[in-house]
């Protein structure tokens, strides 16, 4: 499931790369990190909301500030024990983002962004409760995201990139957990 996740994202960015005639309009990375999942954690004895998480990028560079960014990500796995009937759950969170980026370059080798778009994240759920067979629940939902970044370019190509993005921020929806993700990798640029 992740291999053919991974090859849809490395496919269309190779569509963009094929359509692309100007040097360095398409780019491509990958990133990991630490995600925390917000309030996941109420009501529990034992919880750990924060998840190594990982992310498959492209992105279209429109012009010298702005960009057009997807994504595939994981958030990854977290659990809760509450230590009572309630027994114990495990929530995997997935998902694609799609995004307009605005760059803004320091000097040559550094440079910021900003994120706004939106996510389409998979849930995957698991409750054992105490005296009730195991149960599985999956949904997925359309949120809003944002993010800010840093990236520092090792030659005309390669650059490294650190950024914060918040999937389902509070500000736009009351419904579900807000994701925050943590991360640094790699950007090539074409």
């Amino acid at each position: 499931m992740l291999i053919k996740k991974i090859s849809i994202i490395v496919c269309a960015t190779a569509g963009m790369l094929a359509s692309s005639f100007a040097s360095a309009q398409v780019y491509f990375g990958g990133s990991v990190g630490q995600s925390d999942k917000g309030n996941y954690c109420s009501n529990s004895t034992t919880c750990d909301s924060k998840a190594t998480s990982y992310k498959v990028f492209g992105g279209y560079n429109i012009d010298k500030n702005f960009a057009v960014e997807s994504s595939y990500f994981s958030a990854g796995k977290t659990s809760i024990n509450s230590g009572l009937a309630l027994g114990r759950s495990e929530q995997k969170k997935t998902g694609f983002s799609l995004a307009g980026v605005y760059n803004y370059e320091f000097n040559e080798a550094f440079s910021g962004f900003g994120k706004l778009g939106f996510a389409r994240l998979k849930t995957d759920s698991f409750y054992d409760t105490s005296g009730l067979p195991p149960t599985n629940y999956s949904y997925t939902e359309n949120h809003a995201l944002y993010g800010l970044g840093l990236a520092y370019k090792i030659n005309a190509n390669l650059s490294v990139r650190a950024e914060l993005e918040v999937y389902n921020p509070k500000t736009f929806s009351n419904r579900g957990t807000s994701v925050s993700n943590l991360s640094a990798g790699l950007q090539y640029n074409f």
